[in-house]
């Protein structure tokens, strides 16, 4: 659950963060909420949203974030943008995956839900909840963490993950913001899983013939 407060000290809007009811007794999800504040304060950038402190009260932990003032880049999605529109949004997420990755962590859930953009056009990419280390390594084999639609092959068969399933969510979500579809679709979380195993998506320019071929080659590059 996330909340919009009031830092009553420094008198700034901050994002509150707090495990949902059912999940509060979980050790893991703890751990994992924990983890999230860890990795996040180490990144320093101006494309990710900043961890200002953990807090714990009564047992609960609450996590004490950036406030971003703007749109998902979903809800940026349901209105059609040009080119020039896009392009500094591109960039943008793309020096944040930079940033994390130099500092040996992935993302692993990228998708437009975690992209947001506030009014002046800065791109804030933010919820690193299942984000690792990358010496860490991954789960153990079989475990499906991540969001299907957006999920790199190795990460959607339990493998161990490094940058580059950050690289082919990222171009995920740019074949998206060029062709308005997802590159694959299906009627279950695992069907789609199994499409990103088995099946390449087709070419942007078949979904949208005005797609730059510049553009397509990076998609299709990440992918």
């Amino acid at each position: 659950e996330v909340y919009r407060a009031d830092d009553t000290r420094l008198k700034r809007p901050v994002a509150l963060k707090r495990l949902s009811p059912n999940l509060r007794e979980d050790r893991q999800y703890r751990q994992r909420l924990l983890k999230e504040a860890e990795r996040t304060s180490a990144l320093n950038h101006l494309n990710i949203a900043s961890m200002y402190d953990v807090l714990e009260e009564k047992g609960e932990l609450f996590l004490v974030m950036e406030y971003v003032e703007g749109q998902t880049l979903r809800q940026r999605l349901e209105k059609p943008l040009n080119l020039k529109e896009f392009l500094p949004l591109v960039v943008q997420c793309a020096e944040a995956l930079v940033a994390a990755h130099e500092k040996g962590i992935v993302h692993r859930d990228l998708k437009p839900e975690n992209v947001m953009v506030d009014q002046n056009g800065n791109v804030k990419v933010m919820d690193f909840g299942i984000a690792r280390s990358v010496e860490a390594g991954t789960t153990s084999t079989g475990a499906f963490i991540g969001t299907p639609a957006y999920m790199a092959p190795e990460q959607a068969e339990g493998k161990p993950v490094d940058r580059r399933a950050d690289i082919y969510s990222f171009g995920l979500v740019l074949y998206e913001m060029f062709t308005g579809v997802p590159a694959f679709s299906g009627d279950t979380p695992l069907s789609v899983a199994l499409k990103h195993i088995r099946e390449t998506p087709p070419p942007p320019s078949q979904h949208d013939p005005t797609v730059p071929a510049p553009v397509e080659r990076v998609i299709l590059r990440c992918l």
